[in-house]
């Protein structure tokens, strides 16, 4: 995909683009709390595995309850809701830049099913995995 030097700029353009945006959306308006930037770099390094609430709050120190209520409080957002839309925005990356299948990025991004992975999607992204990657391009 990469064989000129301007699509390898456009690339480079790009990443640091949706890095920023990355950061602005972990910022969201007030500086985020230690406990959010922490969870927010977990989930961006298991993109590939299940992330269970529980595992989570363990990796934390911390109770289910405790951490899922804390997160929300913190955030304003339930966990879920960041982690499938993390998931999203990583989907919404890859449909982009790379020829992998819908199926194979929902497998990657630890959905246990491409149904799941594209009702998610569109829940998230407001259309079809297929329908981001061609108007993507």
């Amino acid at each position: 995909l990469l064989y000129t030097q301007s699509a390898i700029v456009n690339l480079q353009y790009n990443m640091v683009l949706e890095y920023t945006e990355q950061i602005e959306r972990i910022r969201r308006g007030v500086q985020p709390s230690k406990l959010a930037i922490e969870v927010a770099n977990y989930v961006q390094h298991h993109f590939s595995e299940p992330i269970r609430t529980d595992e989570l709050a363990k990796t934390f120190y911390l109770s289910r309850t405790h951490f899922s209520a804390r997160f929300k409080k913190e955030t304003g957002e339930t966990l879920t809701h960041f982690i499938l839309r993390e998931k999203t925005e990583e989907a919404k990356r890859l449909l982009r830049y790379t020829d992998k299948s819908a199926a194979a990025i929902g497998a990657y991004l630890g959905f246990s099913s491409q149904g799941h992975f594209s009702r998610v999607f569109r829940q998230y992204a407001g259309q079809t995995p297929m329908e981001y990657r061609e108007s993507a391009v």
